[in-house]
């Protein structure tokens, strides 16, 4: 799942989460396992620090 996260002055870099995680908000999006993998490496997207997509799908992202 991706979560945008919008603020009156801009938005900030975009989470990525596993499917199931409680710590989304707003209205995040599905994407495939592989975009999930792109989306990492990605310096303007970041990986939730409760569920961590990142170690999930073996990604370092260090």
């Amino acid at each position: 799942m991706v979560q945008e996260k919008r603020t009156p002055t801009g938005p900030e870099p975009a989470v990525i989460h596993l499917n199931d995680c409680t710590m989304i908000s707003g209205t995040p999006y599905r994407i495939r396992h592989d975009e999930a993998r792109a989306a990492l490496t990605d310096p303007n997207i970041e990986p939730c620090g409760f569920c961590r997509p990142d170690t999930e799908l073996g990604i370092d992202v260090a």
